[in-house]
C-alpha cells in the first residue's frame, strides 16, 4: 500500500498543513481508514479511489470521518496534476465526495510553484448569536464575553459549519475550560468553533475537547472570509486568512468571493501545495 505526504497552504516544506494521500490500496474497511491516520498523526488524511473521470474520495481526522474538508483536497489536487496533469496548462477535477462533487484546479505557475483551489460552493448563513449565546464560547475559551465587541459570532458552513468568534488579538491567552464543545456547538448548528482575529484575520481552531489544534483549515477560511466581507471588513478579493503559528507551522489560505448581484455565489479557497514524500507500507 502506497501514500504520499505533503504540505499544504505553504510553498515551503515542513510548513503550512500537512496531509497524508492513501492512494494504491484494495479497499480497506472504516476502521481500517480510521487506524491508518490515527498512525500518521496528521489531523485528516485522504483515501482515494476510483479513476480518470470517476475519482472519489474520503475523508478521515484521528477521531471520526467528515463529510467534506479543504487542505485534503487541495492536497489531493497535487497529487492527481502529478499523476495526470499537464506541467504547463491548468486542469480541472471532479471528486465525489459524500454525496456531493467538488471542483478542484491546479496549475503549476512561473515561479515553479504549485497552486490548487476548490469551489466550495454557495455559502449558508445558519445563526447569529446574541452577545448572551456567544458568551458562553468565550467563557469556554477563557476569554472575556467583551473580547469580539462590537461584533457578532455567526455559524456559516460552506460544507462544514464552523461558528466563527470574533476576538480583537487575544488569541495568544486561549485556554479550553470545558471537557467538550461539541454539545454546546451542536445546540447553534455548528460542528466546530473557529477563534478569529477581527484586526489581523488570523484563526485558530481545535477539535473540540481543544486537544489538537489544526494548522490550516480549508473549510473554515471559506466561512472565515463569508463572515469578513459580512461585518465589512474587507470588500475586496483575494482575502487572505492566516494560521499555524501557535502550531509552529505559519500557513497562508486565499479566499475568492464570487457575487451573483450582491449575494455572494461561490466561495474559492486556494493555496500552494509542496511534495514531502512518498511512502510505501510493508504488507
Amino acid at each position: 500500500m502506497k501514500c504520499r505526504l505533503v504540505d499544504v497552504f505553504t510553498s515551503q516544506k515542513f510548513r503550512g498543513n500537512g496531509l497524508t494521500i492513501f492512494y494504491e490500496f484494495e479497499s480497506l474497511t472504516d476502521e481500517e481508514m480510521l487506524v491508518l491516520t490515527q498512525e500518521m498523526r496528521q489531523f485528516e488524511s485522504i483515501f482515494l479511489s476510483g479513476g480518470p473521470g470517476r475519482w472519489s474520495a474520503r475523508i478521515f481526522t484521528m477521531e471520526e470521518e467528515l463529510e467534506f474538508a479543504g487542505h485534503p483536497l487541495l492536497g489531493l489536487a497535487y497529487h492527481l496534476h502529478q499523476l495526470h496533469g499537464s506541467a504547463t496548462e491548468s486542469q480541472e477535477w471532479q471528486i465525489h465526495l459524500n454525496g456531493r462533487e467538488v471542483t478542484l484546479s491546479s496549475r503549476w505557475e512561473d515561479d515553479g510553484a504549485f497552486r490548487a483551489s476548490m469551489s466550495q460552493g454557495k455559502p449558508m448563513h445558519l445563526k447569529t448569536l446574541s452577545y448572551d449565546e456567544a458568551a458562553g464560547f468565550y467563557e469556554a475559551l477563557s476569554l472575556s464575553p467583551e473580547a469580539g465587541v462590537p461584533y457578532s459570532a455567526e455559524v456559516i458552513t460552506t460544507g462544514l459549519p464552523y461558528l466563527i468568534l470574533p476576538v480583537n488579538g487575544h488569541l495568544d491567552i486561549i485556554k479550553f475550560n470545558v471537557p467538550d464543545l461539541s454539545s454546546l456547538l451542536a445546540s447553534y448548528g455548528a460542528k466546530f468553533i473557529y477563534v478569529l482575529d477581527i484586526g489581523t484575520f488570523e484563526g485558530r481552531t481545535w477539535d473540540n475537547a481543544g486537544k489538537v489544534e489544526d494548522i490550516a483549515t480549508g473549510s473554515a477560511a471559506g466561512p472565515a472570509a463569508v463572515y469578513i466581507f459580512r461585518q465589512g471588513l474587507i470588500q475586496k478579493n483575494p482575502i487572505m486568512i492566516f494560521q499555524g503559528r501557535f502550531c509552529g507551522r505559519p500557513s497562508e489560505i486565499e479566499v475568492f468571493l464570487e457575487f451573483d448581484g450582491k449575494n455572494i455565489s461561490n466561495v474559492q479557497v486556494a493555496g500552494n501545495v509542496v511534495d514531502v514524500a512518498d511512502i510505501s507500507f510493508s504488507s
